[in-house]
């Protein structure tokens, strides 16, 4: 009775520890990757994020720095955690590593194609209400008035039962960025 935490006990609770970890990571990131486009991506960052919304066409962008970072930063926490012993550090960095191969696979691969033989039409309600949520953000190509800054998470309001909605802010969002490019263009700013 002295010792009430036997080895396999300490066992599972490692195991439940790591696992908290790696599904806590993953899910906080998507609310650091919203915080950051919004925040930084959207402000300080533009220099980065505009050749994004600005297509150049070239197969690397700057926008791509970010995704290095978070790589970086999944890295850095699974490399200090297995050389430390820090299980639950290394497992947040699998966590953050998992949002980013999710990351890839939607908003590179699926939404802009950046992988051209791959073609994806999502039948999936969850699939395109995202879809819809990231129409809605790109409709917007300067660094002021976008929306919905999340990646693989979107409000029910970008649901496919609201099409005619996405559709209607779509339309008064390029209309709205026609006007803004129009006025730039005749101040001599683009």
């Amino acid at each position: 009775m002295d010792n009430l935490i036997t080895p396999t006990v300490a066992t599972a609770l490692q195991f439940l520890l790591n696992a908290a970890a790696f599904i806590a990571a993953a899910i906080a990131m998507e609310f650091v990757a919203m915080f950051t486009h919004k925040h930084i991506m959207h402000k300080y960052g533009w220099c980065l994020h505009y050749d994004h919304h600005n297509t150049s066409g070239h197969r690397l962008q700057k926008n791509d720095l970010y995704a290095i970072f978070f790589a970086g930063l999944s890295f850095v926490l699974i490399f200090f955690g297995l050389r430390n012993g820090w299980a639950p550090m290394a497992s947040a960095g699998f966590g953050v590593g998992l949002y980013g191969i999710g990351y890839f696979t939607f908003h590179d691969i699926m939404y802009h194609g950046r992988i051209r033989r791959l073609k994806f039409k999502p039948k999936n309600r969850y699939l395109r209400r995202i879809l819809n949520a990231h129409r809605v953000h790109h409709a917007t190509v300067t660094q002021k008035g976008a929306l919905s800054f999340h990646f693989l998470w979107a409000p029910k309001k970008y649901s496919s039962e609201n099409q005619p909605e996405v559709d209607a802010q779509l339309k008064e969002i390029r209309e709205m960025q026609m006007m803004l490019k129009k006025q730039r263009a005749e101040k001599g700013h683009g």
